[in-house]
């Protein structure tokens, strides 16, 4: 794999690590709003969605943790942080030698990785998406009480 092409999958794959984050974000931010929806004013609830705007990964999932009973998704979640942990801190440094540069080979085996990580992001993605779908509706089209 030249270096070109190696760079844009990490790209590519961090990329979908990103939207994963972002979709965690709008579940917590959503989730939060709808229960703050439904105290009103009987209970003064400090919390917004900018609660979670500078979180980690790791941090998001601790909140969702807090919000999901979804524990195959937040298996899963946790197994991909791990997986987005070695994309982010470690992929490239395996591929680049102290002297020699771009390592093509180190590269073709971490091919399969990435194409691994961008499937599952998108899937997680889509998960947790169609977590949020339990309760939108109410947030969205219920009066408020």
């Amino acid at each position: 794999m030249e270096q070109d092409e190696f760079f844009l999958k990490v790209s590519t794959a961090l990329s979908g690590c990103q939207m994963v984050e972002f979709e965690l974000k709008l579940y917590l931010t959503n989730a939060v709003a709808l229960i703050k929806k439904r105290l009103g004013e009987r209970i003064f609830f400090g919390m917004s969605g900018s609660d979670f705007d500078n979180s980690s990964l790791e941090g998001l999932i601790k909140h969702f943790k807090k919000f999901s009973d979804n524990r195959e998704l937040i298996s899963r979640l946790n197994s991909f942080k791990n997986e987005r942990n070695f994309l982010s801190h470690k992929a490239i440094a395996i591929c680049m030698h102290q002297h020699e540069g771009y390592q093509q080979w180190q590269a073709a085996s971490l091919d399969d990785r990435l194409n691994k990580i961008n499937i599952e992001a998108l899937s997680l993605f889509n998960d947790i998406h169609n977590e949020s779908a339990k309760f939108l509706g109410y947030l969205w089209f219920e009066d408020e009480i």
